[in-house]
């Protein structure tokens, strides 16, 4: 096939103007021979499209792979060691275990509570009352400071009122 037959029948495939066995005739040729750089993307196209009837399936290979894949559980089954599920269970009962061992540890090992004296008692509540002093001072000067900046807020709309920037 010269290039410019191999041309005419690729533009025909793309078109679908070929016919099957034309079809079936330029996906073997393509797969048995090399073609120029400017077509090899059009063989990989051809190639994917155009299924290949060269191929034959021999008889009874349909009931024989039906036969395999219904026995691969059977044959799982009978691969499998017989201390598996001893295993399984031996593996969770050290893992319970583990667990309620770290987590008694954990709860009788907490340090106890230290015990205050008197006078660091005392020194808590004298800081508690200053920073309940320290509080009630911020917040009346919080108070202060809103109300002088609603006064400013409201002089400038008087002032802007007057010069009529609003």
């Amino acid at each position: 096939m010269t290039i410019q037959e191999l041309q005419k029948n690729i533009i025909l495939f793309f078109e679908g103007k070929l016919s099957d066995s034309e079809e079936q005739t330029l996906r073997e040729y393509l797969a048995s021979h090399d073609v120029p750089h400017e077509f090899s993307n059009d063989k990989r196209v051809i190639l994917a499209l155009v299924p290949d009837h060269s191929i034959t399936i021999p008889n009874g290979m349909e009931e024989r792979m039906s036969a395999f894949i219904d026995n691969l559980p059977d044959r799982e089954q009978k691969n499998r060691p017989a201390f598996a599920p001893v295993w399984r269970w031996v593996s969770g009962i050290a893992a319970a275990l583990i667990l309620a061992s770290a987590a008694g540890l954990y709860f009788t090992r907490q340090p106890s509570k230290p015990q205050l004296t008197e006078q660091e008692i005392y020194a808590c509540a004298e800081a508690q009352r200053a920073l309940l002093l320290v509080s009630q001072k911020l917040n009346k000067g919080m108070d202060q400071w809103q109300q002088a900046n609603y006064e400013i807020v409201k002089t400038q709309r008087i002032i802007n009122k007057y010069f009529k920037y609003e």
